[in-house]
């Protein structure tokens, strides 16, 4: 009995336990049967949390229900676009591998990658399908998707595959796939098929907005013009802006097409203004229409915007914008395009042409900064040695090097021309004269000579150039002071048939006067002054005086007296010369001649009329000599005494101060002669006043038989004064002189050392200071000459003074101690006696006062230099210079601009050519553009051998356009510059900020090469 019950026990717990088992399976299954319901309803978030809990459930089942689950689960998460996407299928794939449904599974990895525009990964996903473990419907959906991640990346022939499985079937792709379908052929250029397909689209709502510009566009393509302006001219207004643009552009590229170019140009301007990036294509085929229309203004406008890439399309642009400024005329910006479309080889018939035209236009417009004439023209015979035009090159050739400007860099293009000809060594000798031209204006007179020799080598093909290199080669052998070398081409050029009719003739006499001058020949230099006089008829007022002086001087070395005192009063009546000296020099012939009386008259002339001149002290003292021969000594002592109060440090103090003892002893006035003697004595030692000083104390101390009293006076003085010292002194001195006259300066300067150290308060110390100085002044040891020329200048006035504070100048500025320059000049022009050491003191104070930075000192300085007479040219300009950097230095722009202009005429100077430069700079900079590039130009023409201030001016003429929003000009001419500029400076690094600054604002604003097509 209790066996049955415990077995019925049993039978029920197991019912029990089966029971619970039964309602957990049914309850799992209905989670799936849930979700199936859900999913159907399109209650994905509700259906996933069912498929996720049977999932769940059965994690260690591998059936196919299970799986089922889990990849609706997926599809839920998809279409509620879970981020988690990626990695809920990859772990799909990887879970359950042997599910049916992995075949929709790699397809959703690639539907994922697809809409979010990542077509390469899509592509890779959807090659893994077995589209034939896909159902029908989905197979569809996948030849579409995988077909088109395809179409995106631009595969067409493999995307091809996939839509022509489904082509033509009736399903929801059926239009799309007609799209790409049609859209594939057309990008294969099969138009045909492509617009049957197209054509099919025409009422399709979702392309109907799309196909009529292919339609329009494969009419064009297939040149049925007539049919593509049908067809767009309905739509040029409908859709949006880019879809306008597309219809107008049509029209105009069929009108085009039929060579219709009026037509098409209203068309193309609608185009390029509906654009949001116009095209290249549509500049390029307007600025045709407008070129073919002879409207070549508006054609530059247009081909302009096309030249930022470097393609065929911007050289036949920049060719054809040559032409049409050609055709306006406009020869420089001609040129300029030329030579852009030149650079280019992608057509060589039109690289060829465009240089031709680009040098032709150089050598029309001599434009040659940089050599680019000869050096355009030697390129174009090397890169097309068979052209037609070669004859042609070579002739211009010949004349380029005939006019070129750019004579240095010429020389060195001539030199590589193996085969040369007359034409070749014609120009040779024409650029070899202007170089030399060029260096002398540089005072380079050394290889000026040079160039000068190798021009006369051609001298029989140019006999005016010839007749020009005499006179130049002598000018420059006149400045190297090689007089004899200097006379023998004057005289070459003056004998030279041509030569009387040019402004040199008269000067090559004044000159070869002056070069017998220097060398002491009197007789010849008169000869040559009087010829020079009685063919100038004054016309050179300066020379013309200076002509009658030295005349004068001539015949006064040669004591004609009378031929003298003529000679100087014709000149005393010349203001632009030195009448001051002419009167100097009458009144001291007249003394000669013994005619005191009109001697003093004339040398009272001279003093009244020109009270500040240099010669009065010289005057007063000529004067007072008159006065003493006439016996009139009182008015010889107020001329004396007026010398030593007025002009206390003049070379003529000490010797009016000896002259007043002599008066006053020849007067029996001893204790005042002997009361001056002692005072030339103390004040000038060591000087020649003083020893004739000593010689009239011992004649008043033997007059007053004091013999005793002059012993003691002249032991008190010091060894000087001591006999036998004295005599000892002017041994050694002497020594030591006549190694300085026989110019052996090395054994000079030993004893000459050796004089000063026995002798230190010798009786020819200032002279053994002064020769030392010189010889070591010529040997380059210049420290020790600076400080014996300091001694020098640190006594009182002697021969010396004036070269030795010169020295110190000179010495002082070379060692850039140019405060003591200064100093030294300042001192210079107050006590120079010389006409030429004045001068030197002024140009002197100038430099040193530029590089004091001492601008409004300078500007005064230099003014002083520019109000001399007989002033170089050379030293004018250097004056002018430093004014005008001096005023800019101070931002007086407008007086700065003043002398500039002065020097800016003449680009052949340094001074001019930096003048010419910011002469442009200062109209740019006062808004006056057009001047400033007509100044620009100006410069061009004239050229310049000081290259660097030209290529300046290119940059400025750069930024001139670039502000006009010219680009195009404004790089090509900083582009030239790179290419032709030789110098090693920062001319390229300034052309390459601009060009760095524009070049990607012109890429970046120009148009976009491709048709934008919306999909």
């Amino acid at each position: 009995m209790i066996r049955n019950i415990f077995f019925l026990l049993f039978i029920g717990m197991l019912q029990v336990s089966f029971a619970q088992k039964s309602l957990k399976y049914q309850s799992v299954e209905e989670a799936y049967e849930k979700g199936i319901e859900l999913y159907k309803h399109q209650k994905y978030g509700l259906a996933r949390l069912q498929f996720n809990e049977y999932v769940e459930a059965n994690q260690n089942n591998m059936s196919a229900r299970v799986a089922e689950a889990a990849y609706l689960q997926r599809v839920c998460s998809q279409k509620l676009d879970n981020g988690d996407m990626q990695y809920l299928w990859e772990e799909f794939i990887k879970e359950y591998s042997y599910s049916n449904r992995l075949p929709y599974a790699n397809m959703h990895m690639g539907d994922y990658y697809k809409d979010k525009n990542k077509f390469r990964q899509a592509s890779r996903w959807y090659e893994k399908v077995d589209a034939n473990g896909l159902d029908k419907k989905t197979r569809v959906d996948y030849n579409f998707s995988a077909g088109y991640a395809l179409f995106k990346q631009q595969k067409y022939e493999e995307a091809l595959v996939y839509f022509n499985k489904i082509k033509g079937q009736n399903n929801k792709y059926y239009t799309s796939v007609q799209y790409y379908y049609s859209h594939i052929q057309y990008e294969k250029g099969n138009y045909q098929t492509a617009l049957d397909g197209f054509k099919k689209l025409e009422n399709d709502k979702g392309f109907k907005k799309v196909v009529p510009f292919y339609i329009a566009q494969i009419y064009y393509l297939q040149d049925d013009f007539d049919s593509a302006i049908d067809y767009a001219l309905p739509m040029v207004n409908e859709g949006n802006k880019e879809r306008q643009a597309d219809m107008n552009r049509i029209i105009a590229d069929s009108y085009y097409g039929k060579k219709e170019y009026s037509k098409a140009i209203p068309y193309y301007i609608k185009a390029n203004d509906l654009a949001s990036q116009p095209r290249r294509e549509d500049f390029y085929h307007l600025g045709f229409c407008q070129y073919y229309n002879k409207d070549y203004e508006k054609a530059t406008e247009a081909l302009s915007q096309v030249t930022s890439a470097e393609d065929i399309m911007s050289q036949n642009a920049y060719y054809h914008l040559g032409d049409c400024y050609l055709k306006l005329e406009d020869k420089k910006r001609a040129r300029v395009a030329f030579e852009a479309a030149s650079k280019y080889e992608f057509d060589k018939e039109i690289q060829e042409d465009a240089l031709f035209n680009y040098i032709k236009l150089n050598y029309e417009l001599s434009f040659s900064p940089f050599n680019e004439i000869i050096n355009s023209f030697l390129t174009y015979i090397e890169l097309f040695p068979e052209s037609d035009k070669v004859d042609q090159a070579y002739q211009y050739l010949g004349q380029a090097f005939l006019t070129t400007k750019n004579y240095s860099e010429a020389l060195k293009s001539m030199e590589k021309i193996q085969r040369k000809n007359d034409d070749v060594y014609r120009a040779l000798q024409r650029v070899a004269y202007f170089r030399g031209l060029e260096l002398f204006t540089d005072l380079n007179f050394t290889e000026a000579i040079e160039f000068f020799d190798y021009s006369l080598k051609y001298g029989e093909y140019n006999k005016k150039l010839k007749v020009g290199a005499y006179y130049w080669r002598g000018e420059a052998y006149y400045r190297t002071n090689n007089f004899a070398k200097a006379i023998k081409d004057y005289r070459e050029f003056i004998y030279m048939p041509g030569s009387y009719q040019t402004n040199e003739f008269p000067i090559a006499h004044y000159n070869i006067a002056y070069s017998y001058f220097k060398q002491k020949e009197y007789n010849e230099a008169n000869t040559w002054f009087r010829k020079y006089i009685n063919i100038t008829n004054g016309k050179n007022r300066v020379m013309y005086g200076d002509a009658l002086n030295r005349s004068g001087d001539c015949y006064y070395v040669d004591r004609n007296f009378l031929q003298a005192i003529a000679m100087y009063t014709k000149a005393s009546k010349v203001p632009e010369g030195s009448p001051d000296y002419s009167l100097f020099q009458k009144g001291f012939c007249l003394g000669l001649a013994k005619d005191n009386q009109q001697k003093i008259a004339v040398l009272k002339d001279l003093t009244n009329r020109y009270p500040q001149s240099p010669f009065v002290d010289d005057a007063l003292y000529e004067m007072g000599r008159s006065y003493v021969a006439m016996g009139n000594l009182n008015e010889a002592i107020y001329n004396y005494k007026t010398i030593k109060e007025k002009y206390p440090k003049g070379s003529l103090a000490k010797k009016a101060m000896l002259q007043l003892g002599l008066v006053y002893y020849n007067d029996n006035d001893l204790d005042n002669s002997m009361a001056f003697y002692k005072r030339v004595v103390n004040e000038y030692p060591g000087t020649p006043e003083a020893e004739d000083a000593l010689l009239g104390i011992r004649n008043i101390y033997m007059d007053q038989n004091n013999l005793d009293g002059y012993v003691r006076y002249t032991e008190n003085l010091g060894g000087f004064a001591r006999i036998d010292i004295r005599e000892q002194d002017s041994l050694t001195f002497v020594t030591a002189e006549r190694f300085y006259m026989k110019n052996e300066c090395e054994p000079a300067i030993k004893h000459f050392q050796s004089y000063l150290t026995t002798f230190p308060e010798g009786k020819f110390v200032l002279n053994a200071h002064f020769y030392k100085a010189d010889c070591q002044y010529r040997s380059g040891d210049l420290s020790d000459a600076l400080s014996s020329y300091e001694y020098v200048a640190s006594k009182g006035r002697s021969l010396f003074t004036e070269e030795s504070l010169l020295r110190m100048g000179e010495l002082n500025y070379q060692q850039k101690a140019y405060r003591k320059a200064y100093n030294a000049f300042v001192r210079l022009e107050q006590e120079a006696e010389i006409g030429e050491n004045r001068i030197e003191a002024k140009i002197g104070m100038m430099r040193s006062l530029v590089k004091l930075d001492q601008p409004e000192e300078c500007i005064k300085a230099a003014q002083k230099v520019l109000d001399g007479s007989k002033i170089a040219d050379e030293i004018k300009r250097e004056a002018t210079y430093y004014m005008a950097k001096s005023y800019d230095q101070l931002n007086n722009k407008e007086q700065a601009f003043k002398s500039y202009s002065k020097l800016a005429g003449n680009t052949k100077s340094s001074e001019g050519a930096e003048a010419k430069y910011w002469v442009a700079q200062y109209y740019y900079n006062q808004g006056e553009k057009d001047r400033s590039e007509k100044e620009i130009f100006d410069y061009i023409d004239k050229g310049t051998p000081h290259q660097y201030w030209l290529a300046r001016s290119f940059i400025l003429l750069a930024e001139i356009y670039h502000d006009r929003n010219e680009d195009f000009q404004a790089i090509q001419y900083l582009q030239s510059i790179k290419e032709n500029y030789q110098g090693d400076d920062d001319i390229h690094s300034r052309a390459d900020k601009y060009l760095n600054a524009w070049q990607p604002k012109a890429e970046a604003e120009n148009v976009a090469d491709t048709i934008s097509v919306v999909e």
